[in-house]
């Protein structure tokens, strides 16, 4: 398969600021045609993968309130093998992952995040490993716009360098969609290093450290956006077996199944961490 390399500028934003852009890593027609893919689940009565309800959902029962109700859905990535083979199982998206984590590694997570002109609900700020809890620090993730996201309808926002200050603990508030990093921590990190807005183009992928602190605010413009998003990981970073989702190899052994539907991962497969070794005790160590 091809190979990928980061540019100067892609490496450095990585290294400094936690994350890179992909300019066409996907063509813009394989981003619309897996747009209608998305659109078409939302319409259903009732998705086939796990969908969290959007806050502001309008709760009408017409096909555009229907496409609103959900701020998230999950799982979908290994079911429909046009987004399989054009985005998580291509050879774009593997060739970058590789670079990162080798020549075996699989999907760890899978999600696609909506955003509805207008009613679209923010996804307050968080860091990925501080909601995984897991304690891995090391997989890739990505995340791909299949409309234009924008400042005005509720592009990422990053804080830049947050990756290197660890993990903060994370709060569910009264009013949280899910946990969240503490408010007064953020005002003080924003305060300190700032905020970048990443804008993309149908297409454009974003990756970043899964210990960078991130956000996306509502939409209140007239224009929705969908975006697609996963996880890399390897047997060697993936601790728990307990995880509650299979995961499907991406890449074995430096080669790209084209079989559909991937192969999961069999979880024998995946070793938990050997114990520390016992100290060796003698006088000089007992002080």
């Amino acid at each position: 398969m091809n190979s990928w390399e980061p540019s100067p500028e892609q490496w450095a934003g990585w290294e400094t600021k936690g994350y890179f852009v992909i300019r066409n890593a996907i063509p813009r027609d394989s981003a619309i045609e897996m747009r209608g893919v998305i659109k078409d689940l939302l319409l259903q009565p009732e998705p086939e993968v796990k969908a969290d309800d959007d806050p502001m959902d309008p709760m009408g029962d017409t096909p555009g309130a229907r496409a609103a109700r959900f701020r998230k859905l999950s799982g979908f990535g290994p079911r429909h093998p046009l987004i399989w083979h054009h985005f998580y199982g291509s050879q774009a998206m593997t060739s970058v992952a590789r670079y990162f984590l080798g020549d075996s590694f699989f999907l760890k997570f899978n999600s696609c995040f909506v955003k509805p002109a207008r009613t679209g609900s923010a996804t307050p700020w968080h860091q990925d490993n501080g909601l995984w809890r897991d304690g891995e620090t090391e997989p890739f993730n990505f995340w791909m716009a299949l409309d234009p996201a924008t400042t005005q309808n509720g592009c990422l926002q990053f804080i830049p360098g947050s990756h290197k200050l660890g993990i903060f603990p994370h709060l569910l508030y009264d009013d949280s969609i899910h946990s969240e990093l503490p408010r007064e921590e953020v005002r003080q990190l924003i305060a300190d290093r700032g905020v970048e807005h990443c804008e993309l183009d149908s297409g454009d992928v974003v990756c970043w450290h899964s210990s960078i602190c991130h956000y996306s605010p509502p939409n209140p413009s007239p224009r929705g956006r969908i975006a697609i998003a996963g996880v890399y990981s390897t047997p060697q970073i993936t601790r728990r077996r307990n995880y509650p989702r299979p995961f499907y190899w991406v890449l074995r052994n430096g080669e790209l199944p084209n079989a559909f539907p991937p192969e999961q991962v069999d979880i024998s497969e995946i070793s938990e961490p050997e114990p520390f070794p016992a100290a060796e005790v003698t006088p000089a160590s007992l002080g």
